[in-house]
Formats: C-alpha cells, structure tokens, sequence
C-alpha cells in the first residue's frame, strides 16, 4: 500500500470529506495538521482515524539516545471534530511534559479493560462453580457435597441476576449493587438471607483470587443484612405422634407407611431414612451404623433401634420377601430364614425404586388421613396441627428427653449434633466419647413413650427419670 502525506494544513471539515472522497484501495493518505505539531488525520481505504505522533521526553539508559517517536490513535473525525483532536491532542503534551508516556497509559488502559472483561461475574461464577467443590468447608473438615454446592451456585447466580450484573465486571461492582439486592430481596425471608451469605462467599473468594480489592458485601451494615430466621420450636408429643402413627396406618401406599412410622420411631433426618439400606443394618444387635457419605456432618453415626423400630423394619422386611417370592409364602419364608434381603434400600420408591424424595406428598397424605380419622373436623389439642414438620419429630424426641431429665449431650450424641453447645470447643476436640449406653437408655425410653402413647397410656406413665449423679 502506497503512503502519500500532505504538506502541512490546517485541517477543517471540508479537508476531511475531501480527502475521504479522494481515498483509493491501494493508498493511504496522511493529512498533518499545521495548527497543532503532531497531530494528523490518516486516511485508509475504508476508515479515517486521529493520530498524535510524540517524542517521550528524557534519554533511553541502554542507547544513550533519545526515545523514537510515538504514535497515539485515539479516535475518528465522526466522533471527534478537528477542534477536539487538537483539544486532546494539547492535553496528550501536557501530560509528556508532566513525565507521563500518553502511548504507555493507553496500553495499560487497554490491558486494564481486558482484564475487566475477562473478570466479568458471570464468568468468574463459573469458575467459581470449578473451584468451589475443592475448597475446604467453613464448619468441620472436608469439603462440601455435591448437592451442597449446588445450592450455593444457585443463590450465587440468583443473586447475579437480581443485580443484573452478568456482564459487569467485579472490580465495577460496588455496595450500591449489594443494596439493591437487598431492596428486590426484601421480605423474602431465608431465601434474601440465603442469597446474600452465598454472594458474599463468592466474593470473598474474587478477592482472594485478586479480582477485587475487597468485597462489597463487607461495606453493608449489619443492621441492613438479611436476619436470620426465628428457630423453629414446634414439636410434637407422644399422644400427637401417636395420631399421626394411626393415620399413617390407613396409607394405601405401604413404603410411605412404613417410612413415616420409622421417621417418628427414630429421630434421624429424613434424607438419612430414605438412603437407609439393609446393609447398614445389623438387627441382631439392634443397631443402624450410619456411614460418613450419609450423614450431615460426615461422620460415621450409630444409632440403638428401641423394639418399635425394629418391628417397623421386620414388617419390612416381610413386605419385600413376599413381593420377591411373587406369592409362594413357602418362598418368603425361606428368604426371611435366609436374612434376606441383605442389600439394597429399605424404603425404595414404589416406581423408581430409588430413595423416596416425595415428602411433602407423604405429609399431605397424613394430614387427609387424619382429618378422616377425625371426622374431618380440625384438630383438637391433642391432635398434631398441620403445619408440623418432619423435623418436628427431631426436636419431639429431644424435648422428651429434657423433661426425663437426660443430658442435653445425650440428645445431641443421638442426634448427631456436631456443631451444637455441648459438643463444640474445647468440649469437642477433647471429649471424644460418644456415651453409648446412656444414648441406648434414651433410645429404648423414646421407644416406650410412643408404645405407651399408642396403647392410649399417659406419656409421664412411661418416663422413668435418669439418675444424675455429680461427677
């Protein structure tokens, strides 16, 4: 390509659409400005561009001469008029003067906005999504599940979305964008909660990778976060369990049955009882030995099973050797004798045979079942309201246990409560003893409360107090 530069003038708007009419394919035409040094227009085949041409001042170290010259294009005659490029053009040597190389801070300007755009957050999300199943939990040791970081990744990018900074960088993100999740979030409850703690996780982690300088969440007063819910603290007596026993009863499906009367028989989690299989079993000694995978904390976690929950799993137990032997009652006896089964989940789902996640489809099928129990009237005060929880039945057996006058740790030993007052600290580090026979005494009591509780017994009928002895 042919290069033609003009003489010296001083460029107006008729020389720009002149010289613009005048360009070829194979030349380029360079129109120096007369009223300011330095500054020219290059004309191209098939754009036009404002360019300033400089010496940085001082001398290079290694040649001992003088710096080559420079050049600077910094937009087009459509965006800028030839009275602005040579406005830009005076502050561009201003600035030499003052020491600074125009041609450097465009670099590190353009290398700056690159990087903004390679740290934009719906991005840095998505490696966060890689990172984060590797990075140790903030509470206990290990790293988090699956299903865990799934959650998380979906309030972080909920989140993002409220914002409606997919496409901002982290570095522009500042506390007016927290505020204004805030604002979309309020009376939302858990979830506004939930989504700013997950926000503010991930930013921490951009900050630690050095994508910003600090994290924005940390600029929101206290007073202004999400508030915690109010615990739960509805729980369930005896007599209130009882009812729901009995109502479970009268469910035509026999898995649901079984499920909801093991869950009121022992106080585990309800994903806990829906992934039990036979081979954590081991009835002789009356124990359900719960692996680390299966348990919140990831530990492993033994549990005493009291007469009712035995019976619930040997009813069990013979449902599925009589649908495995089709009929044949000769057949079903011999897989009992044999054990059987050995493997496999002890309540399946009735279709997929995988672990049951349909509770609430369960709790709605208690609830109509007890309502015709009743009559359909409403619940009277000792029957359990409907807005009970499965947790409920957790927080029913450890409450029992209060009143018995069992430990606390007892209760929280059986219930697998890592994290809790008395099993935290110092208390937790050094104390590793795990108060087994006390947690079977607790275990068979529970088991005597609902027993007696279905026999139409008092529940102070079936408490015998646990002798404390100082120590």
């Amino acid at each position: 390509m042919r290069v033609i530069t003009r003489a010296s003038a001083k460029i107006t708007k008729a020389t720009i659409e002149a010289a613009w009419r005048q360009r070829t394919a194979d030349q380029r035409l360079i129109i120096r400005d007369k009223e300011c040094r330095g500054l020219a227009l290059i004309v191209n085949p098939t754009a036009m561009s404002w360019v300033f041409s400089y010496r940085p001042r001082g001398i290079d170290p290694r040649t001992k001469k003088r710096w080559p010259n420079r050049t600077v294009t910094f937009g087009t005659p459509e965006k800028h008029s030839p009275d602005d490029a040579r406005d830009i053009a005076g502050q561009m040597k201003s600035s030499i003067k003052g020491g600074t190389d125009p041609a450097t801070e465009k670099k590190k300007a353009a290398e700056a906005e690159q990087r903004k755009r390679s740290t934009l957050l719906g991005e840095l999300a998505n490696e966060y999504e890689k990172e984060f199943p590797r990075r140790p939990k903030m509470r206990g040791s290990g790293v988090p599940s699956a299903a865990y970081v799934a959650i998380e990744m979906t309030q972080v990018r909920l989140a993002i979305a409220a914002m409606n900074a997919e496409k901002k960088a982290a570095a522009d993100l500042d506390d007016a964008d927290v505020r204004k999740l805030l604002a979309t979030s309020s009376g939302d409850g858990g979830n506004a909660r939930a989504r700013f703690g997950a926000l503010s996780r991930f930013l921490d982690w951009c900050q630690e990778e050095r994508h910003i300088a600090a994290s924005p969440c940390a600029l929101i007063p206290r007073t202004r976060r999400p508030k915690a819910h109010q615990p739960r603290a509805h729980f369930l007596t005896p007599p209130e369990l009882a009812q729901l026993w009995k109502a479970a009863e009268t469910l035509d499906e026999p898995v649901w049955r079984d499920l909801a009367h093991f869950l009121i028989a022992v106080p585990c989690r309800r994903s806990e009882a829906a992934r039990l299989e036979w081979s954590h079993l081991d009835v002789a000694a009356a124990e359900w030995r719960q692996p680390g995978k299966m348990t919140k904390n990831r530990e492993l976690h033994r549990l005493h099973l009291h007469s009712l929950a035995l019976d619930v799993l040997k009813a069990r137990r013979e449902l599925l050797a009589e649908t495995q032997a089709k009929g044949d009652p000769a057949k079903a006896a011999r897989l009992l004798a044999a054990g059987q089964p050995r493997s496999g989940l002890v309540f399946p789902a009735p279709v997929s045979e995988r672990p049951i996640d349909t509770f609430s489809d369960i709790k709605d099928a208690l609830v109509e079942a007890l309502k015709k129990q009743n009559g359909g009237g409403k619940p009277t005060r000792t029957e359990p309201a409907a807005d009970w929880r499965w947790h409920d039945f957790r927080r029913s057996f450890a409450t029992a246990l209060g009143e018995a006058g069992f430990p606390e740790a007892v209760a929280d030993a059986v219930l697998n409560h890592r994290q809790s007052a008395t099993r935290g600290g110092v208390l937790g580090v050094y104390q590793r003893a795990s108060r087994w026979p006390e947690q079977v005494r607790a275990m068979d009591l529970w088991g005597r409360l609902l027993a007696g509780a279905l026999d139409g017994k008092r529940a102070d009928d079936n408490v015998v107090p646990m002798a404390v002895t100082a120590g």
